[in-house]
C-alpha cells in the first residue's frame, strides 16, 4: 500500500470515528424513552408481542385476536426477536437507534463511493446525524428507520454488482434481492426500490436481468400479497381508494378527486415537506402557501434533482427510486401529511442538494467550502435539535399521564377484561393482559351501548386525550348512568374508569 492510499484509509477511519462520537452525542441527547403518542408505534409493539408469544400475526390487543392485514410484518418480526427476552419499550427504541447508526454508516459509504470524496461523505453524514426528523423517528417504535436501512443497503450493494459476470453467483446481487424484499416487508413503499433498479436495468438494456429481478421480488412478496387478498385486499390499497380514510362515510375517490389529490400533494411536498425535511423549520399547515415558499421549494427541488442526475453510476437507480417514492406519495390521501413519509430518503435529499450546489460551483469542492456548507446547515437546524431534546426529556402531558395510569391500574387489578377507550392500541401497551377496543362513533346512545355489549366490553375510559370520547362516549354515559359504575377517578385533568354493566 503506497503512502497516498494509506493516508486515504487513515483519513476515512478518523472521519468515521468523529461521526461515531457525534452520533453517540446526538442520539443520547435526543433519546426519548417514553412511548410516542402515536397509535402506529403501539400497534407495532403489540404485533411484535403477538409473534413473540406464538399467537401469530394477529391484533393481540383485541379479544377476537383477528388477523392483521394493515401493517407489513417485517418490522414486527424484528421486534419479536427482542420481545422474546424482554418487553422493554426502551430496548426496542435502542434497536431503532442501532438501525439509524447502520444507515448512517451506509450513507457515508455510498456518498464516498459516488463522489470519491471522504470529506463530502463526512459532511453529509454529519448533517444527517443532527437532523431532528431522523433522530425523532429513531427514538420511536416505528418502521421508517429500519426501512431506510434496508433500502440504503440494497442501493449500496446494487452499485457493487458485476453485471458483466455471472450475477447469480454474485453475493452483491443476492444481498440486493433480499434487502429489497425485506424493505417491502417493512414498508409497502419498498416497491419504489424495485422501480429504481428496474429503471437502471432498462436503460442499460439488461432486460433479462430485470425480468429475473422482478421474478425474484414477486416470489418473495407473494406470501404477503396472497394473505392480503384472502382478507379482502391490502389494507393500504383499500384506504387509497377512499376520499378520507379517517372518514369512510365520504366514499371512494373519483378520477377528479385523484387529480386534485396529486396536485395538492405535489404542492405540499414542494413547498413544505421537502424543505422541512432538510431545514427542519416546522411548517404551519394552517397558513396559505406563499409565493416565496414556491420559489424556495422549486429551487431546492432543482438543486436536488441536478445533484442526483450528476451521480453517473448511481444516477438512474436513485432517480428511479425517488420517482417511485414520490409517485406513490402523490396518490396518497391528502390527510396523510408530514415529513414522516419521506424520512427514509432524507440522506439522499441531502446528498442531492450538496452535490447539486457543488456541481454548479466547482470551486466550492475544496474542503473548507464543504465544511462551511455543512456547518451552515447544522446551525440552521440547531434550534429544532435542541427542541427535540426538550420534548424527549419532558414528561407525558397530564391528560396522557392520567390515561396511562388508568391502563396501569387495569394491569395491576384485572386480567382478560375488555376496555372501551379512545386510543386502544396505546392503552393496551400499558394495560397488561387485558384487551381494548374503540367504541362506535354514533350520536345514538342506545346504538353505542349495544355495540359495547356485542364487543363484550367490561370497562370504558372517559379520557381527555381523544376528542371523540367527549363527543360520543360521554353523552351515552350521561344518558344511561345506571349502566355504568365508577371504579376510578383521577384528577388534573378528570379521567374516569367506569365499569360497564352488560
Amino acid at each position: 500500500m503506497n503512502n497516498s492510499n494509506y493516508t486515504g484509509y487513515k483519513s476515512r477511519w478518523i472521519l468515521l470515528g468523529a461521526l461515531a462520537v457525534a452520533f453517540l452525542f446526538a442520539s443520547t441527547y435526543s433519546f426519548d424513552n417514553k412511548l410516542a403518542l402515536l397509535g402506529d408505534n403501539a400497534s407495532y409493539y403489540s404485533l411484535g408481542k403477538s409473534i413473540a408469544q406464538g399467537e401469530g400475526y394477529v391484533d393481540i390487543s383485541k379479544i377476537s385476536k383477528s388477523p392483521n392485514n394493515h401493517y407489513p410484518p417485517g418490522y414486527p418480526v424484528i421486534i419479536s426477536t427482542f420481545l422474546i427476552f424482554s418487553e422493554s419499550i426502551v430496548a426496542i427504541k435502542v434497536l431503532n437507534e442501532i438501525f439509524l447508526a447502520a444507515s448512517l454508516w451506509l450513507v457515508f459509504l455510498l456518498v464516498t463511493k459516488i463522489s470519491e470524496s471522504y470529506i463530502l461523505g463526512f459532511v453529509i453524514t454529519l448533517t444527517a446525524i443532527f437532523n431532528s426528523h431522523l433522530l425523532f423517528y429513531s427514538s420511536l417504535i416505528m418502521s421508517e428507520i429500519p426501512y431506510m436501512f434496508f433500502s440504503l443497503l440494497a442501493i449500496y450493494f446494487y452499485g457493487r454488482i458485476n453485471f458483466e459476470g455471472n450475477y447469480w453467483k454474485d453475493k452483491n446481487w443476492i444481498i440486493v434481492v433480499l434487502a429489497t424484499i425485506m424493505a417491502y416487508y417493512v414498508r409497502s413503499l419498498g416497491i419504489a426500490l424495485l422501480a429504481g433498479f428496474c429503471l437502471h436495468m432498462l436503460l442499460n438494456k439488461r432486460i433479462k436481468l430485470m425480468g429475473a429481478f422482478i421474478s425474484a421480488f414477486v416470489i418473495g412478496a407473494l406470501p404477503w400479497f396472497i394473505r392480503g387478498q384472502s382478507m379482502g385486499g391490502a389494507s393500504y390499497m383499500n384506504q387509497l381508494k377512499l376520499i378520507n380514510p379517517y372518514n369512510p362515510g365520504l366514499g371512494d375517490a373519483s378520477m377528479s378527486d385523484f387529480i386534485d389529490r396529486v396536485l395538492n400533494n405535489f404542492s405540499r411536498y414542494v413547498t413544505r415537506e421537502i424543505p422541512d425535511s432538510i431545514f427542519t423549520f416546522g411548517p404551519d399547515y394552517r397558513a396559505p402557501i406563499s409565493g416565496v415558499a414556491w420559489v424556495f421549494g422549486l429551487i431546492l427541488l432543482i438543486l436536488i434533482g441536478y445533484g442526483i442526475y450528476k451521480t453517473n453510476k448511481y444516477r438512474w437507480t436513485l432517480v428511479g427510486y425517488l420517482l417511485g417514492t414520490f409517485g406513490i406519495l402523490m396518490i396518497w390521501p391528502e390527510v396523510w401529511i408530514g415529513v414522516r413519509f419521506i424520512v427514509p430518503i432524507i440522506p439522499i435529499l441531502f446528498f442531492g442538494l450538496f452535490n447539486g450546489i457543488l456541481q454548479l460551483k466547482r470551486s466550492m469542492a475544496e474542503k473548507p467550502a464543504l465544511q462551511y456548507l455543512g456547518l451552515g446547515l447544522l446551525l440552521i437546524t440547531a434550534s429544532s435539535f435542541v427542541k427535540l431534546h426538550e420534548t424527549a426529556k419532558a414528561p407525558f402531558p397530564p391528560a396522557w399521564q392520567r390515561y396511562f395510569e388508568v391502563a396501569q391500574w387495569m394491569k395491576n387489578n384485572e386480567k382478560g377484561k375488555v376496555v372501551g377507550c379512545g386510543k386502544p392500541s396505546l392503552f393496551y401497551t400499558y394495560a397488561g393482559d387485558n384487551f381494548t377496543m374503540r367504541y362506535k362513533f354514533t350520536q345514538d346512545a342506545a346504538e353505542l351501548l349495544a355495540h359495547l355489549e356485542r364487543q363484550k366490553v367490561d370497562y370504558v375510559v372517559i379520557d381527555q386525550v381523544y376528542g371523540n370520547t367527549l363527543q360520543y362516549l360521554l353523552p351515552a354515559v350521561r344518558q344511561y348512568p345506571n349502566r355504568f359504575e365508577q371504579v376510578l377517578h383521577l384528577k388534573n385533568p378528570d379521567t374516569f374508569l367506569l365499569k360497564f354493566k352488560r
